[in-house]
């Protein structure tokens, strides 16, 4: 089973690699627009998939906590695209894929479990291939300083999202907690957006990169990431996007034709090496 899992969150990782490549696609519409329409978008897809194959009823006990979730899914999203649009994306990729080092503070001092010493190397691996990934571009002057701490705050949400997937998932298919979930962002969002004056409109041009945000990072990436919750802890979990600044610069090299440097392959082996390490020596550890 856990062979099973670790393939569908490997898929989620090549899911939510085309988030940051596909919003170039549409560099005219906000960040909370885009954000809004996958939120939007994915929640309707997964509550026409009803009609096909029923996924029985949620308990009413549960939706005030998901609701809680939605909500910072959608402050994760709307300060992750808002550090894209004001700091380099080297920036804001990496630090929007700190979830884990939250995660793990969380269970460690709150829930008291511990990982074993061999993943933690393997966490820490990952991080710092991440780092020598991004280091090249890494920029920590004035004008970004605002985006560093958007993409931070992005992480920090993300964690809390996937600390109460955790709970959720345990007794709730993966598509009634998503379609809520994304649900409740996307009215986060929508409120969000009203209060700003921001438009949520956007062009037949943009139909498609819209489509494919919601399909491929959303749908495929973020579910299958709340898909493996159930059976591996938030950290673990949270630990794979790491492996998305590598994905990312290789679609961006496909698709830009952006050359990829020595410290992208270098970096790149270390987080990968990591990432297996983690996935191996996971364990149960002492809980």
């Amino acid at each position: 089973m856990e062979r099973y899992v670790l393939i569908i969150l490997i898929m989620g990782l090549f899911g939510v690699s085309f988030g940051a490549p596909l919003a170039r696609f549409v560099p005219e519409l906000a960040a909370l627009t885009i954000a809004f329409w996958r939120m939007a978008g994915s929640s309707a897809l997964l509550w026409t998939s009803a009609s096909v194959k029923a996924q029985g009823s949620l308990s009413r006990k549960k939706i005030p906590i998901i609701s809680i979730a939605g909500i910072f899914l959608a402050l994760h999203f709307a300060c992750f695209y808002s550090a894209v649009k004001v700091a380099p994306i080297a920036n804001a990729t990496l630090f929007a894929t700190l979830a884990p080092v939250f995660t793990l503070i969380y269970e460690r001092f709150i829930l008291k479990r511990k990982l074993p010493l061999g993943a933690l190397v393997g966490l820490w691996l990952a991080i710092g291939g991440a780092v020598l990934v991004q280091g090249g571009a890494i920029q920590f002057g004035t004008g970004e300083s605002l985006g560093n701490l958007l993409a931070l705050a992005s992480s920090v949400f993300m964690a809390v999202v996937l600390i109460i997937a955790e709970q959720i998932r345990r007794t709730t298919t993966t598509i009634m907690f998503t379609r809520w979930l994304y649900f409740f962002a996307a009215v986060t969002l929508g409120a969000i957006a009203v209060v700003a004056g921001v438009e949520l409109g956007f062009g037949q041009p943009d139909l498609k990169w819209i489509l494919a945000l919601i399909i491929l990072p959303t749908l495929i990436g973020h579910n299958s990431m709340n898909y493996a919750v159930r059976y591996l802890r938030p950290t673990i979990v949270g630990s794979m996007p790491f492996g998305e600044p590598i994905l990312a610069t290789i679609l961006a090299w496909f698709l830009f034709g952006e050359s990829i440097g020595l410290h992208v392959v270098f970096g790149g082996g270390v987080t990968l090496t990591g990432l297996v390490i983690l996935t191996l020596k996971r364990g149960s550890g002492d809980q």
